[in-house]
């Protein structure tokens, strides 16, 4: 493994999402604007908006988002809050 971000991505319905060899991380949400990149001090926080998440062969775009997520030691770990639709008949 090389020195790059590592991102993890919890949510109920897909389960965890691990991503390599990450550059670069842009998290926009409603109260702020946040560039997280390597050896990025350590932080906790929630979104409420999108976070991309760019690699050197693709970027990964989850939007419209709200969740939670963690950094340190290079790793993102990120928790997406889905909503669960009652079902009334």
């Amino acid at each position: 493994m090389n020195n790059d971000l590592v991102v993890k991505i919890f949510t109920i319905s897909n389960g965890l999402e691990e991503i390599d060899q990450v550059k670069i991380i842009r998290i926009k949400s409603k109260d702020y604007n946040l560039l997280i990149m390597k050896d990025y001090l350590a932080m906790i926080g929630r979104v409420e908006g999108s976070v991309e998440i760019e690699t050197e062969k693709e970027t990964i775009r989850k939007e419209n988002i709200e969740g939670y997520y963690i950094h340190q030691h290079n790793q993102f770990k990120l928790l997406i809050k889905e909503l669960v639709y009652e079902h009334s008949e």
